[in-house]
Parts: C-alpha cells; structure tokens; sequence
C-alpha cells in the first residue's frame, strides 16, 4: 500500500472541500496523515492469508454430526462501492471432519478478510469457502446481518435496515442441515 499516494489524495480531497475557507487548516493540517495510517489498518487483510489462520488444528474424535457454532462475532468491513463502513455481527458453523480449530482462529478469519474493500455478499462467501477448505470439514454454514453506512448516509437513507446474507457449503448445502443450522443460532 502506498501510505504517500494516500496522503496526497486526501489532502487533495481537502484542498477541494475548502474552496470557501470554511475548513480550519491547523485541525486539518494532519488529517492526510491519519487517514493514510486508517486506510493501512482497515485494509491490512489485504497483505494476509485467511488459510495461514488454520493451520494449527486439533484432532479430536467427535461424532460425525456434531455442529460448532460461534456466533455474535461483530465485524466491520467497508463497502468497495462508496467507501463506507458495514458492521454486524455473524454466527459460523461447521461440522468437522476429524479437526477442528480454536475459536479465535475463526474470528481472525473474519479479521482478514472483512479489512478489505467488500461486498457483504462476497464477504460471506469468503469467509464460509476459506473455513470449508482450510478445515477440510464437512460442511460450514456463515449468516452474516450488517448495517451499511452507504444506505443510512446517503441514497435511500435508511437507519437500521439490515443485510442478511448465508452462505453454505458441503453438507450445509442442504436445505435440512440449514434450516437446522439457522434454528440454532436463532435460539
């Protein structure tokens, strides 16, 4: 990432926005600086491997149609679209197939790859494949349900609508296994 580029542009960006003089240079002086430092943390997925993640897994002997589920896992991503933030929180389940990781090995999947430019519906699809093939297990299923900023600031100005995407694969692929998989994270 090319932190200078950043600065450039945002002090551009404010060059522009002050045409007028109604922008207080000494608040502002350091702002280039900051948002180039922002945009380095919110993007760092960027630079990571979600894979690298589960390498280290536990063997454990556990019937063969045992659910684990994690949920209430806050995140928060930004949409590639407009540049404004979506949070929410999301629920994962996988059955195992022989390993299974530890949980905050799950949440630092979704770390990586919601700190990138998203989509929510590529997000979740991304998070559910790389535990599908990281784990090897027999099937994952992720609900993710997320306010965007790009509706509630701009456009339709919506405050509180949510998004709600699923994403299956293996064995959650049927319809059974995730409406089983949705009743429980429900609760």
């Amino acid at each position: 990432m090319d932190k200078g580029l950043i600065e450039n542009s945002f002090k551009n960006i404010l060059r522009s926005l002050n045409e007028n003089g109604n922008v207080n240079n000494e608040v502002i002086e350091e702002t280039p600086k900051r948002m180039a430092d922002l945009y380095e943390d919110i993007f760092s997925g960027l630079k990571k491997n979600p894979l690298n993640v589960l390498k280290r897994t536990f063997l454990i002997e556990v019937e063969n149609s045992n659910i684990i589920i994690e949920k209430n896992i806050y995140f928060h991503s930004i949409c590639e679209h407009h540049l404004l933030p979506f949070f929410g929180e999301l629920a994962i389940g996988y059955i195992p197939n022989g390993k299974i990781v530890g949980f905050g090995d799950i949440v630092k999947v979704v770390e990586i790859l919601s700190k990138r430019p998203q989509l929510q519906e590529r997000l979740v699809d991304e998070i559910a494949t790389t535990i599908f093939q990281g784990l090897k297990c027999k099937g994952v299923c992720v609900f993710m349900e997320a306010e965007h900023l790009c509706m509630t600031m701009r456009g339709v100005k919506q405050k509180g609508a949510k998004i709600i995407t699923v994403s299956s694969k293996g064995i959650f692929e049927n319809i059974e296994n995730r409406k089983e998989f949705l009743t429980l994270i429900r609760g």
